[in-house]
């Protein structure tokens, strides 16, 4: 069907109109693609974001178990002090008691007087009364030494315990040495986790004003892909109420066509009507401007 049939103006409108919606899409298709590209740009840094506060995350769970211990390990560095210091009064006062309890001086200090009395009694000459004094203080030196040296094995246990006591405070300041050096690598630790800290949070919060950046640039190209978007499809329908105007056109047309040589060929078969059918066609075609006389 030829193109004569529709109107020039309309053919050059819908033509345009055309044009006109392609450059639109391909506007609204280079923003879409263009916001794609900005899309992708800020999901990958929110992805390594993530993996730095994964990582963050890490480094406060081990920081917080750190934490735990060294409060665990001070409590029990304090628990052994306590107890050490317990048994040190204990056995400072037990020392004290043992002191005043030696036999050990009095045992000698009675032994030299019965050597000097046993040396008088036996190397001078004493009167009767002298004598039976001496021997009196002899008797009764002898009976406290031997009094004395009874409670001797109380004094050994005695020094003993007090031994013992001394291993104990031992042991006890042992181990609380061992938990402060525990709360001391603990703090270590937890510097190089706080250090850890402050190298990450820079680049954390690099990724964030970075990924914001992206996704502002995001925003502003879908906001023109969306206007672009918005005139195509007005644009559109123009389009299509376009073609459906030319296309009924066409129809209008070939339906004139048909029924012209519907009329022709009836009356072509009627002789007399013949000459008529022909003037008539060379009026019509005279009046369309297809042939001159």
């Amino acid at each position: 069907m030829s193109s004569e049939e529709v109107p020039e103006e309309l053919v050059k409108e819908l033509t345009d109109s055309e044009k006109r919606l392609k450059a639109l899409y391909e506007k609204r298709d280079h923003f879409n693609e263009e916001g794609k590209v900005y899309r992708e740009m800020r999901d990958d840094l929110h992805g390594k974001r993530k993996e730095v506060l994964l990582n963050i995350q890490k480094i406060r769970d081990e920081r917080t178990k750190l934490l735990e211990e060294m409060k665990a390990a001070k409590a029990r560095r304090e628990m052994f002090n306590e107890k050490a210091r317990t048994i040190l009064g204990i056995k400072r006062r037990s020392d004290g008691e043992v002191k005043k309890a030696d036999p050990y001086e009095d045992i000698r200090t009675i032994e030299i007087e019965l050597i000097k009395l046993e040396d008088l009694y036996q190397t001078q000459s004493h009167s009767i009364a002298k004598e039976r004094e001496i021997v009196k203080s002899i008797e009764v030196y002898r009976k406290k030494l031997k009094e004395i040296k009874a409670k001797e094995p109380v004094f050994q246990a005695a020094k003993v315990e007090a031994q013992s006591k001394e291993e104990e405070i031992r042991e006890y300041r042992r181990l609380a040495d061992e938990e402060h050096a525990r709360v001391n690598e603990i703090f270590e630790k937890l510097k190089e986790l706080n250090k850890k800290m402050d190298e990450i949070s820079p680049v954390l919060d690099h990724l964030r004003k970075e990924a914001d950046k992206r996704h502002e640039e995001y925003l502003k190209v879908r906001k023109q892909a969306d206007v672009y978007h918005q005139k195509a499809m007005e644009l559109r329908e123009k389009v299509i109420s376009l073609r459906q105007e030319r296309d009924q056109l066409r129809r209008d047309s070939r339906a004139l066509i048909d029924n012209q040589n519907e009329m022709v060929n009836k009356e072509l078969s009627d002789k007399d009507k013949l000459d008529d059918a022909a003037d008539r066609a060379v009026d019509m075609l005279l009046r369309k401007g297809k042939i001159t006389l």
